[in-house]
């Protein structure tokens, strides 16, 4: 499977490439498109960027492209970095406002490039802020299922980190979910915590002693104290501020040390790649993994007996096809009550920016019917028992038509390889491939291919099997079933 990281050059974006090629997610057969803006320094920076990751990461690195156009962007996982970022330094404060307005256009622009030509099987994730507002914006252009905001999966792990450490344990021995509004609306889910190697009882008293005696009641007050004292104290001694936040209850220090470390001059680039390609891994890894994001919401959950529309951060199970369901079980009061807030600070935030809240529409609808019409399509193509009726089983010759591409490609060991691997990372089989010499041209050849797929995915598959190094250039047309097959293999 392909991945393509839209602003790749910002630092978000090149700490996610980066992390990508280093952990090894993506095999040397799957493609990392960096995508930039034409005409700006992010344009000509991917060009660079690339160089220096197959300087770095040869051994090991997956076919890296560049793109500038969003009609290029070519990908099984999306993840938006792209947009405008606040500042890093002290005094500075994150304009949400602001930044909602400047980024709601990049956000949309992207979202009905990747709907008009697109697969409409890709999964977006969304990181750039206000991470909201770019999950409400791609969700009603794409379907809401397709699309994940990575902020509440950053606050989780956190808050995961900040139990572990006053336990004195390690993150991975440590569950619980943060979710709400990325930043200061995040809401702390204390009754998701639970501790390895602790039964009930003994979670119960872990927590009691990690809460202090607080309830998330208090819980804004107590953020705005924080920050007004840590500006006091960073003033002259940014080393005891951080000091200061290890004396505060693991909840305050989830939503203080990311907010100093911003006002240090630092940014969190790297956590925030980090827990990004945490999700691309679980995408792409083809199993269901409960997890936290942003979703757009459509009464798959209610707080206090109120159904829930719009964006929120909640506990979700993600997979290969984007998210599934919500997973959140009765709440206590103070948690209701805050993801209440934050719903409605989401929602407030949504309209100012000139975004609608939730994730109905007509774009939407049309998304969602040709993701299930392609789903049908892919389901009859690996012969599964699907129907269009009450024992009608779905013929893959009546779901899909038939293509052959003309593949011009160079006489090099990787040709072929490059070829089937864009084909089988798309779930597409080939029906018959042949190949023969370009007349006076002994560098090249020419392979046929014939296949079935929707006219989404070929395009797809066009413009993904162009860009392999070895490929000079494709051309993908319908063909009667009847005439699909190419050539007889006159060989290389």
């Amino acid at each position: 499977m392909d991945v393509a990281v839209l602003g790749a050059t910002g630092d978000v974006g090149r700490q996610v490439v980066t992390q990508l090629v280093e952990r090894r997610v993506l095999p040397t057969t799957s493609r990392l498109q960096l995508v930039g803006r034409p005409g700006g320094a992010s344009g000509r920076a991917v060009h660079g960027l690339r160089a220096d990751l197959v300087d770095a990461y040869d051994e090991h690195a997956p076919l890296i492209d560049v793109a500038h156009s969003p009609a290029d962007v070519v990908a099984d996982v999306v993840v938006v970095a792209a947009g405008a970022t606040t500042p890093a330094r002290s005094g500075a404060s994150l304009d949400r406002t602001g930044l909602a307005v400047a980024n709601r256009e990049v956000f949309a622009e992207y979202a009905d490039a990747i709907a008009r030509q697109g697969s409409g099987h890709e999964v977006v994730i969304v990181v750039s802020n206000p991470v909201e507002v770019g999950v409400a914006v791609m969700a009603r252009a794409l379907g809401a299922r397709r699309v994940v905001g990575m902020g509440a999966w950053l606050d989780t792990l956190r808050f995961r980190r900040e139990i572990a450490v006053e336990l004195g344990v390690r993150r991975h021995r440590i569950g619980g979910f943060v979710g709400g509004q990325h930043g200061e609306d995040a809401v702390p889910l204390w009754s998701t915590v639970r501790l390895s190697g602790h039964d009930l009882a003994e979670r119960d008293r872990a927590v009691r002693l990690l809460r202090r005696g607080r309830t998330l009641d208090g819980f804004p007050d107590e953020i705005a104290a924080a920050k007004a004292e840590l500006v006091e104290v960073a003033a002259t001694d940014i080393g005891a501020a951080y000091r200061l936040i290890d004396t505060w209850p693991a909840d305050l220090r989830v939503v203080a040390r990311p907010w100093m470390t911003h006002q240090s001059g630092a940014k969190t680039a790297t956590a925030t790649a980090s827990a990004t390609v945490d999700l691309v891994e679980v995408v792409l890894d083809g199993r269901e993994i409960v997890v936290a994001g942003q979703v757009a919401l459509d009464d798959e959950v209610a707080l206090a007996g109120e159904p829930q529309r719009g964006v929120l951060g909640v506990p979700i199970v993600l997979g290969p096809e984007g998210w599934t369901r919500v997973l959140l079980d009765s709440l206590p009061d103070d948690e209701t009550h805050r993801l209440r807030g934050a719903a409605a600070a989401v929602g407030s935030a949504l309209r100012t920016a000139g975004v609608e809240g939730g994730p109905g529409g007509s774009a939407a609808a049309a998304a969602g019917a040709a993701d299930a019409a392609e789903r049908a399509g892919s389901a009859g193509a690996a012969g599964a028992d699907a129907s269009e009726g009450p024992g009608e089983a779905v013929r893959p010759d009546a779901a899909e038509p038939s293509w052959v591409a003309q593949v011009e490609g160079l006489h090099r060991a990787g040709t072929l390889t490059g070829l089937t691997g864009v084909f089988s990372t798309r779930g597409v089989s080939f029906e018959h491939l042949a190949t023969e010499e370009v007349e006076g041209d002994g560098d090249a050849g020419t392979i046929h291919v014939s296949f079935r797929a929707s006219e989404r995915r070929a395009r797809a598959l066009e413009r993904a099997v162009g860009r392999l190094a070895t490929v000079r250039s494709v051309v993908v047309h319908g063909a009667p079933r009847e005439t699909a097959a190419p050539p007889r293999d006159r060989g290389r």
